[in-house]
């Protein structure tokens, strides 16, 4: 019986693994065109204090190029000076060429009292948009 089981599962494993790997439109290459990357920032707004424990929003403003393109997440440095970039994601080959300013919410929260800065990276690493966060004891 258990090596019944053992043949079933392993012949599901393989079907499921065949029926995943087959394009069903035609186009072979459709499902392997997946890309990662960062998008300037181009606008930062938002409060510029808040109290220990409490999160504040910045709202970041950057730009998409394709209609594949779409926001991921928000990638930061763990230590201060704190870097931040906008992570987007690419799915799909063929794409149309559409410029699209996109606005995400990106939360900011200290445990401790003191001055924070942001530098959400732009396009030229060197002149990032810093944003100074006071935080005070409440």
């Amino acid at each position: 019986m258990k090596t019944f089981k053992f043949k079933f599962i392993a012949l599901l494993v393989i079907a499921v693994s065949v029926v995943t790997a087959c394009s069903l439109d035609g186009d072979e290459n459709e499902s392997y065109c997946f890309t990662q990357y960062y998008a300037a920032a181009q606008n930062v707004t938002g409060s510029d204090s808040t109290a220990v424990g409490v999160p504040i929003t910045l709202n970041v403003s950057f730009q998409t190029m394709t209609s594949c393109e779409t926001f991921n997440s928000f990638n930061e440095d763990t230590t201060f000076p704190k870097k931040v970039a906008v992570l987007l994601d690419k799915t799909g080959c063929q794409c149309n060429e559409v410029t699209t300013m996109v606005t995400k919410p990106y939360t900011f929260q200290a445990a401790a009292a003191g001055t924070y800065e942001l530098r959400f990276i732009t396009a030229t690493e060197a002149s990032p948009i810093v944003r100074t966060i006071v935080v005070t004891q409440p």
